[in-house]
């Protein structure tokens, strides 16, 4: 089985969250099941040719739509040889991937309109032959429609990783991407007068996939639909929800370059010891208080606003908190003002994967307030390290994080999106930790344990990959 795994950014060479992370893992567990699997992306900017021994394979590819002409460069990966780029400066060769801190790039849907159509050309030319085509979110939910459109002789399957991001445009969009005015109607591109990308995949795919089974039942209402309930709705008979993973070589606290002192599930004192030096970087000196930290977007659908709110309340008593991540301008000010205004608050306000490793390894409770959370990949991350969690009752959280006060339980669950519900989630976990010091040391040995990685994922995939083609699902 051939399957060409198409995605917006792939770690390591670029990425924004954990799309990329998925990019890179799923493909690696398809590869050790026995599939073919090769993967596209654009070039973007951050990415590093030389670090990563990216050349051009000498092959190009020509797209014409109504916005233009734009040739694309087809490059290659020496050191992940299933890895290809496709190169286009003028509209990859940018700062950002998406949007700069003043916003979306307004051609956002050329840009990945016209990869798309790249991609395509791939497959007409018969540069690469797969039978399966994966794509995923609305940067890539073009290529199923086109491939529909062109009666390529592959199967599609399309993952939204987030319904609340559906590259919803101007209805000119129908016009600049040459999709036709006959597809701009409620079965197919319009949406509310525009045009939407990720409703097109959702209809043009001959499966659709989310990153948890919660989650695939969650978008089915109004509550979590985002507008597409309905549409999601009439295809659930092609809909399946697949809990995404971690790659466990990737997150392991053993083997860690970037964490103080490494440790096992039979070593999980030294957690103790990341948490001293940690502590002592950031400037704080109460160590036997719990360390919880928040680290992600700082967006409304992480629960920023119900974080602010209930840190606040919690400020200078005995608990340290550590926050890192990156929103708008408002949400970096909210943060950086809690920061201020609350001692025992740690703040930094960017992207940084190893100062995350050192958090990770160090913390007592990671807090995921999440409004809603597809999957969620940091608290299987959170719990590879001995790290417990405390979270919303949502989506994949929902369905990996067990309370601690039912049988076999590890996590600290809530329901309502409120600051009250998370403060009293973290009194549960601060209460816990002071008084069942040896009893929770056992439980962090216990999460440790769980097998959160791609291989059940994995094998469900290729599953659905089979039966699409052995037409199994119509």
């Amino acid at each position: 089985m051939r399957v060409l795994f198409v995605s917006s950014e792939v770690h390591p060479f670029a990425q924004t969250g954990g799309l990329a992370y998925v990019s890179q893992s799923l493909p690696r567990a398809l590869s050790q099941l026995g599939a073919v699997v090769e993967t596209v992306m654009p070039m973007h900017r951050c990415v590093d040719t030389e670090k990563h021994r990216i050349k051009s394979t000498g092959r190009s590819v020509e797209v014409e739509i109504g916005a233009g002409r734009f040739e694309f460069e087809l490059w290659k990966s020496e050191d992940d040889v299933n890895t290809y780029f496709l190169r286009n400066e003028e509209l990859f060769g940018r700062d950002y991937l998406y949007s700069t801190p003043e916003g979306d790039y307004p051609d956002n849907d050329i840009r990945f309109g016209a990869f798309c159509w790249a991609v395509v050309e791939l497959l007409k030319e018969g540069i690469l032959k797969p039978s399966i085509v994966h794509t995923n979110d609305w940067q890539t939910a073009l290529i199923p429609f086109l491939v529909k459109r062109f009666s390529l002789p592959v199967k599609t399957i399309h993952t939204i990783h987030n319904l609340a991001y559906q590259g919803v445009f101007p209805p000119e969009t129908i016009d600049r991407l040459s999709i036709g005015r006959e597809h701009f109607h409620m079965e197919a591109f319009e949406f509310w007068g525009k045009v939407n990308l990720l409703k097109a995949g959702i209809v043009f795919a001959d499966a659709v996939s989310t990153v948890s089974p919660t989650y695939a039942m969650e978008i089915t209402t109004p509550e979590f639909g985002c507008g597409l309930e309905g549409v999601l709705k009439k295809y659930s008979y092609k809909l399946f929800g697949i809990l995404n993973g971690i790659d466990y070589e990737l997150w392991n606290p053993e083997t860690d370059p970037h964490i103080y002192v490494n440790y096992t599930d039979n070593s999980i004192r030294q957690k103790r010891i990341n948490k001293g030096f940690f502590l002592k970087d950031i400037g704080f000196n109460n160590y036997r208080a719990p360390l919880l930290i928040f680290i992600g977007r700082l967006t409304r659908q992480k629960g920023i606003e119900i974080l602010i709110k209930a840190l606040e309340k919690l400020s200078g008593e005995a608990l340290n908190f550590a926050i890192l991540g990156v929103g708008n301008e408002n949400a970096n000010r909210a943060i950086l003002e809690l920061g201020r205004k609350c001692r025992n608050v740690y703040v930094s306000v960017k992207y940084d994967e190893p100062l995350s490793r050192k958090m990770y390894a160090s913390a007592d409770f990671l807090l995921m307030p999440s409004l809603f959370e597809p999957c969620g990949l940091n608290q299987m991350i959170a719990m590879r390290y001995g790290t417990l969690v405390v979270a919303r009752q949502t989506g994949g959280l929902a369905d990996t994080v067990k309370d601690i006060e039912k049988p076999g339980g590890y996590g600290f669950l809530f329901k309502t999106f409120s600051p009250q519900a998370l403060l009293e989630a973290i009194r549960r976990a601060e209460k816990t930790y002071r008084e069942s010091r040896t009893w929770l040391e056992d439980v962090r040995k216990s999460v440790m344990r769980l097998d959160f990685s791609w291989n059940a994922s994995a094998m469900k995939y290729m599953r659905l990959y089979e039966n699409l083609l052995e037409g199994k699902i119509e």
